[in-house]
């Protein structure tokens, strides 16, 4: 088989560059299947923000449609320790924070929640549910009900 001449792979590079300076990202215009991972200074998951559209509101804030947060343990067996899941909510990565007024619902193994009107803070795995809370805890509470 005869091999191409050295000069067609520089012009398929000269071609895809040519293509891509022209092609422009529209601000506007959704990011479908949006996601947003980040990992613990050892290189394990520590968060996985998934969302069936975002849409860059400024600089720092992105909002979403269809939120589905995985937190993790952080650890290396890459276990989902909570999941998060709302309509709609946003998200600033440089704060680690995610909010939203819509209805939340946070799953775990101990226990779920589900409400309105939310906040989450990664740096301190910290849920805040301001309205129409419901909370089922799937643990026992002997301790408590001494």
């Amino acid at each position: 088989m005869p091999s191409l001449p050295k000069i067609v792979p520089f012009l398929l590079l000269s071609a895809l560059s040519a293509l891509g300076a022209n092609t422009q990202i529209a601000p506007d215009q959704p990011i479908v299947n949006f996601r947003l991972p980040d990992f613990t200074p050892e290189g394990n998951r520590s968060w996985l923000v998934r969302g069936s559209e975002a849409r860059y509101a400024n600089q720092s804030q992105v909002d979403i449609k269809g939120l589905n947060l995985s937190i993790f343990t952080g650890l290396p067996d890459g276990k989902v320790e909570t999941l998060i899941l709302s309509p709609s909510a946003q998200v600033r990565p440089g704060e680690m924070l995610v909010c939203g007024s819509d209805t939340i619902r946070v799953i775990n193994d101990r226990f779920e929640a589900t409400g309105s009107d939310w906040n989450y803070a990664h740096r301190d795995k910290k849920v805040s549910i301001g309205k129409n809370v419901h909370v089922v805890l799937h643990t026992e509470l002997k301790a408590m009900l001494q």
